[in-house]
C-alpha cells in the first residue's frame, strides 16, 4: 500500500510542477517546455521530492502515442494533404540525409564506428518542435509554415523509429542480410499503416453511429493506446499506427461526418489537455535523464555537433526545397528555410532513443550519452529561447486575418 502511495505522490508532485511552471512561465513570457527542462533537472538532486521513474518502455508506450495522437488529431487535414509531397519530402528524404551526414561526421571526426556513427545519426535526426509551434501560435506565423514544421516532425518520428528498430536489431544479430532487413521494414511501414487505418476506420464508423460524447471520447482513448500496442504485438510500427489512425479519423470526421461541432470542438480540447500533459512529463523526463557531468565531459564534441547540425539541417532544407521546386514546381523561399532550419529542435524522442539502446553493449555509449543530451538541451536552450526573435526577423508571421491563412502561399 505505502509503495503504491508512493507512485502516487510522485505523479502528483509533476503535476504540481507542471501547474506551477506553466504559470509563472506564461507571467515571464518564458518557453514552459524549457523550464521543465530545468525543473527536472533540479528536481532529480531534491531527495525529499521523488518523481516518478519513467523508463523508454513506458515513454514510448503511455507518453508518445497520446503526443502522436493529439498532432494528428488536430492538425489542418486539408492542408495535410495539399502539401503532402512537401511534408514527406523533408520527413523521409530529410531525415535520410541528416542520418547520413551525422554518420559520416561522427565517424570520420569523433572516431564513432559505423554502426554507432549512424544509431547517433538516427536518434538525433527526428525533430521535436513542441516548445516553438506553441510559440508559433502566439505570434501568428503563417499557418502553411506552421503546417510544414508539425507535419514533418510528426511523420520523421515514425520514420526515424522504423530505421532505430532495424539497427537495434542488426547490433543484437551481430549479421543479418539484406532480404531479412527488406522484410523487416515492410513489416514496421505497411503493418503500421493498415492497422492504423483499419482501427481509425473502425472508430469512425462507431462515431456515425453514436452521439454520446462520452463514448466518442472514449473510444479515441481505446485507438490511441490499443493501436500503439497491437502493433508493437505484431512487430509492426506503433508510432506509424498511431499517427494513421488520428489522420483517418480526422479525415473522416471533417470529409464524412459523424462528430458534432459540439462534439468535435469537446474531442479537440481533451485531447489538446492530454498532450499537453503528456509532453510535459516528457520535458520533464528529459531533464531528469540529463548527466551533467557527461556534458561537462564531452563539451567541446557536444558543441562541435550542435554546430554541425544547425548547418547541415539548412543545407538539407535547401536542398529537398530545390528537388521540390524542380520536381513539383513548389518554391519555399529563403526566410521560410532558414526558419525551418532554426525551428528544428530536438526533443524527449531522441532521449528515449539514446537510453533504449543502453543493454546493446555499444563501446561508446557514454558518448552517444552525451552527444544527444547535448543536442537536446543546446536545441531547447537556444533555438528555443530565440525563437521570437528569428519569426520576427525573418517575418514568419502573417498579417492578413482570417481563412486566407489556411491558403498562405510560398511567394
Amino acid at each position: 500500500m505505502e509503495g503504491g502511495f508512493g507512485q502516487f505522490d510522485a505523479v502528483y508532485n509533476i503535476l504540481i510542477m507542471v501547474v506551477v511552471i506553466t504559470l509563472i512561465a506564461r507571467q515571464m513570457n518564458f518557453p514552459s517546455t524549457i523550464a521543465f527542462i530545468f525543473a527536472g533537472l533540479l528536481a532529480a538532486y531534491v531527495p525529499r521530492f521523488p518523481l516518478p521513474e519513467i523508463s523508454p518502455a513506458i515513454f514510448l508506450s503511455l507518453l508518445l502515442p497520446p503526443i502522436l495522437f493529439t498532432e494528428s488529431l488536430t492538425l489542418d487535414i486539408e492542408g495535410l494533404i495539399d502539401d503532402s509531397d512537401t511534408i514527406l519530402s523533408y520527413a523521409i528524404l530529410g531525415t535520410a540525409l541528416m542520418v547520413t551526414a551525422v554518420g559520416t561526421y561522427t565517424h570520420y571526426i569523433l572516431g564513432l564506428t559505423w554502426i554507432e556513427a549512424f544509431m547517433l545519426g538516427i536518434i538525433i535526426a527526428p525533430t521535436d518542435p513542441v516548445s516553438v509551434i506553441a510559440t508559433f501560435k502566439q505570434l501568428g506565423v503563417i499557418k502553411r509554415f506552421q503546417l510544414i514544421v508539425a507535419g514533418e516532425s510528426l511523420f520523421n518520428d515514425g520514420f526515424a523509429i522504423v530505421v532505430y528498430s532495424i539497427l537495434a536489431i542488426i547490433i543484437e544479430a551481430g549479421a543479418i542480410t539484406g532480404g531479412e532487413v527488406l522484410w523487416l521494414s515492410l513489416i514496421k511501414m505497411v503493418g503500421g499503416v493498415f492497422l492504423g487505418y483499419i482501427a481509425g476506420y473502425i472508430v469512425h464508423l462507431i462515431f456515425c453511429w453514436t452521439d454520446d460524447p462520452f463514448i466518442e471520447m472514449l473510444l479515441t482513448f481505446i485507438v490511441a493506446f490499443g493501436v500503439f500496442r497491437l502493433a508493437e504485438q505484431f512487430h509492426s510500427s506503433g508510432v506509424i499506427a498511431v499517427v494513421i489512425a488520428g489522420l483517418i479519423i480526422n479525415y473522416r470526421s471533417r470529409s464524412i461526418g459523424g462528430l458534432s461541432t459540439q462534439g468535435e470542438t469537446s474531442l479537440h480540447i481533451i485531447w489538446e489537455f492530454i498532450g499537453f500533459i503528456a509532453s510535459s512529463f516528457a520535458f520533464i523526463f528529459i531533464g531528469v535523464s540529463i548527466e551533467p557531468n557527461l556534458l561537462r565531459e564531452f563539451l567541446l564534441p557536444i558543441v562541435g555537433l550542435s554546430l554541425f547540425t544547425v548547418v547541415f539541417r539548412y543545407i538539407m532544407v535547401d536542398l529537398v526545397a530545390r528537388i521540390l521546386e524542380r520536381y513539383r514546381g513548389k518554391r519555399i523561399p529563403r526566410n521560410w528555410k532558414m526558419g525551418m532550419t532554426w525551428s528544428g529542435l530536438r526533443g524527449a524522442v531522441s532521449v528515449v532513443l539514446v537510453l533504449g539502446i543502453a543493454g546493446l553493449g555499444l563501446p561508446n555509449f557514454n558518448i552517444l550519452l552525451a552527444l544527444t543530451y547535448g543536442v537536446v538541451l543546446g536545441s531547447n536552450l537556444f533555438q528555443g529561447l530565440s525563437m521570437p526573435i528569428v519569426v520576427n526577423r525573418l517575418r514568419l508571421f502573417s498579417t492578413r486575418p482570417g481563412p486566407e491563412l489556411q491558403k498562405e502561399s510560398s511567394e
